[in-house]
């Protein structure tokens, strides 16, 4: 019988020590692959610090406190937020982007024409992006139109912009700037194509510096510009219309597992067969399964975020796989997958007493060394696509106040970088959270525990305990000569299942994407929205929102979805109702589609309100109910040479009526007198002359829908003085 030497080292702190091996673990797979494992479980048991993705070994006796503080990893952080704003500098490094973002980028390129055209070149990310759903100039969000111009106030005049902003998508097709070429064609030759990246080319018109609008326009000089965009297209294997080497058929994706496989596919050394496409295909799917938060659902597991491309491989995909809550496993083929990481594992090998030599343990950290409270940031939109703490006050799993009266308040800081929900942020955070606290030991074992090559979690006896547990394993190290394996090992926590009412905090509020305060009120979500069609065919899409006092110029937005994502916002035509009603509309068919509808104002000056929240319809549909019957009234005037002057004005209700008509009862028949399309809110008037003691005439109005549906009719008597 083996003799088995039990270490307890509950309250002993072990220093580190180097143990020579004559065989290193790389030789039993490739390269590459080992590389990757030793980054663990995402981030919860490293090897080593994934800052040295290249090394595969970890120190036998490297326990206790050093090893738990492995388990969040020490990689330098990335944070996204920095790439938001716009900025110069001779030695940038390119941005790489998965999922939504929110970019500024680099000003490669900056100058003036004619004294009226300045114009900025600005960089956004590496790569081909998917979409853009927000323009910023200077903080605030504007429309641009389909040819570049921003339609906005105060930047949108008569027949044109006073700004431009025009983009291309970065997949390496992009020739020389036109506008450039023509405004520069000195600086600016055809040669200059800026392949591969990214980018938008900012104009902006100056109206003149003795112009009152140059102030409003250029107080502080042209406005940065920011956007929110969709990135990189990714592979999804799971989709028969994909090919994994054929970028032009992948679209875009924020699914967890699928983010981190194209970001290390992106990587050199590596090509698609070292990837187990199907494996990662059913983790993407559980990936997306709706879990319950306290908002509502959401996917499991998302993907948002940026990084400077010369940051090194293992430092992003620790906080990528940290961020998605996933880890690299090895398959049987020497390729490996994504797996995401459960509260509960499953373990994937069991060693006995009998293959155990030796078994160093530590009960946690000693209290002094272990954290007590945890922190956790994430990459927010509702902070404007801010790194952001979650207020965890009264969240029970993230403090513990016993050991806090005791030794203290200790910190743990848990930053996810790449995840844009505080509900994932938050189960991510409860397991690391408990991680760091638990039990931990490195196993010694005869070359049994060569099995464990690749595997990340294994039940572990511990004969003198008479119990076994659960642990996450580090990679194994193998001395050749004493014929020995050694494997970390943290014990797995034991979790209760994730009870959002509970152990979940609210998403920090949103906050205004304006810099400033705003003098005028914040207008409520428009009310209704409706798409209609013409007797000729043509559509019209419309939306009813009401006024702000102060706000003299309104504005509607609106934005449809394609495959489940949002598009840019686009303009519409507003005018006005009765009172404080205001409506706009565009000649666009939304039906079946799913869309957005928004709105602000803005004062003489040029001041703006915030936007509203979102009036969301899904799917929008004609509808063809009766109308609400027409306004009508009317008066008469005169006398005038004998004759009164009878006038008739009928105006349409009902945002899905398209067209009205007035009538006139004549010989016992009613008869048309005027008719057109409308749309809510306008009116149809009709005039006639009236011979005094002639009688009073009957009128009468109706509305009709898109399939000629009658409205309830409204009459109007007009009486002829005798």
């Amino acid at each position: 019988m083996k003799f088995l030497k039990l270490v307890l080292l509950a309250n002993i702190c072990l220093p580190l020590t180097a143990v020579p091996a004559s065989a290193d673990p790389i030789s039993i797979g490739s390269f590459v692959i080992s590389s990757l494992l030793s980054i663990g479980a995402g981030g919860l048991l490293p090897a080593v610090s994934a800052a040295a993705i290249g090394n595969a070994v970890i120190g036998a006796a490297i326990i206790g406190a050093s090893l738990l503080s492995s388990v969040l990893g020490e990689a330098p952080k990335i944070n996204p937020g920095d790439f938001k704003s716009t900025f110069e500098t001779g030695d940038s490094s390119e941005i790489r982007a998965v999922g939504r973002v929110r970019v500024g980028g680099l000003k490669a390129f900056g100058n003036t024409a004619s004294g009226t055209r300045r114009f900025r070149l600005i960089c956004h990310t590496k790569g081909k992006t998917t979409a853009v759903e927000e323009h910023y100039l200077g903080g605030r969000e504007v429309t641009v139109e389909s040819d570049g111009a921003v339609s906005s106030p105060p930047w949108a005049r008569s027949g044109g912009s006073w700004a431009f902003i025009k983009s291309k998508i970065g997949d390496g097709t992009e020739t020389a700037w036109d506008d450039l070429l023509t405004y520069f064609p000195v600086l600016w030759t055809a040669e200059h194509r800026v392949r591969g990246i990214a980018q938008s080319l900012v104009q902006y018109i100056s109206p003149g510096i003795a112009d009152d609008k140059f102030t409003k326009l250029y107080q502080q000089g042209p406005p940065d510009y920011e956007r929110v965009q969709r990135s990189e297209p990714i592979y999804d294997p799971r989709d028969i219309g994909q090919e994994a080497d054929d970028e032009a058929t992948w679209a875009y994706e924020d699914n967890g597992p699928l983010c981190a496989a194209h970001i290390l596919r992106s990587y050199p050394s590596l090509a698609v067969e070292d990837f187990d496409y199907p494996l990662i295909g059913a983790e993407a799917t559980k990936a997306d399964v709706l879990v319950t938060t306290k908002a509502g659902t959401e996917p499991r597991s998302r993907c948002w975020g940026m990084w400077a491309s010369e940051t090194p491989r293992g430092d992003v995909m620790d906080q990528v796989l940290k961020s998605i809550g996933a880890e690299i496993v090895a398959t049987d083929d020497n390729s490996f997958s994504i797996r995401l990481i459960d509260d509960v594992r499953t373990p994937e090998i069991t060693f006995t007493a009998r293959h155990i030599i030796d078994l160093q343990w530590r009960s946690g950290p000693e209290s002094v060394e272990r954290p007590n409270i945890c922190r956790v940031n994430y990459y927010s939109p509702e902070r404007n696509y801010e790194m952001t703490e979650i207020d965890l006050t009264g969240i029970a799993w993230a403090r513990n106040q016993d050991e806090i009266d005791r030794v203290g308040e200790q910190y743990m800081d848990v930053d996810l970088p790449f995840c844009p929900s505080a509900s994932q942020a938050q189960r991510i955070a409860r397991r690391l959270f408990a991680l760091a606290r638990a039990d931990a030991g490195v196993v010694k074992t005869n070359f049994a525990g060569l099995a464990a090559w690749g595997l990340t979690v294994a039940d572990i006896e511990l004969p003198d305990l008479d119990v076994t547990e659960t642990c996450a394993i580090g990679t194994p190290r193998v001395n050749d000569e004493e014929g020995t394996v050694e494997i970390p090992f943290v014990v797995w926590p034991t979790l209760t299942p994730w009870n959002p009412a509970v152990d979940e905090a609210a998403a920090p509020p949103e906050v205004p994407e304006m810099a400033y305060e705003s003098e005028l009120d914040t207008p409520v979500a428009p009310s209704e929205a409706s798409v209609v069609q013409y007797a000729d065919l043509s559509y019209e899409t419309r939306v009813k929102f009401t006024g702000v006092d102060g706000g003299s110029i309104a504005e509607a937005v609106y934005r449809t979805y394609t495959d489940g994502e949002p598009d840019a916002y686009s303009s519409m035509t507003e005018y006005s109702g009765a009172g404080l009603d205001r409506y706009a509309y565009d000649a666009t068919s939304t039906v079946g589609e799913k869309v957005d509808f928004k709105c602000r104002f803005f004062n003489s000056d040029g001041d703006g309100s915030y936007f509203s929240p979102l009036l969301t319809i899904d799917p929008m549909a004609i509808d063809n109910t009766a109308p609400p019957a027409p306004g009508l009234g009317g008066s008469v005037t005169g006398p005038t040479e004998g004759q009164y002057h009878v006038t008739v004005t009928a105006t349409l209700n009902g945002m899905n009526a398209v067209s009205f008509k007035i009538q006139k009862l004549f010989l016992f028949e009613w008869t048309d007198v005027a008719s057109s399309n409308g749309r809510p809110g306008t009116g149809l008037v009709h005039t006639e002359d009236a011979t005094a003691g002639s009688g009073d005439r009957e009128f009468r109005a109706i509305a009709y829908t898109s399939d000629g549906t009658e409205s309830p009719i409204a009459t109007y008597t007009a009486h002829i003085p005798a």
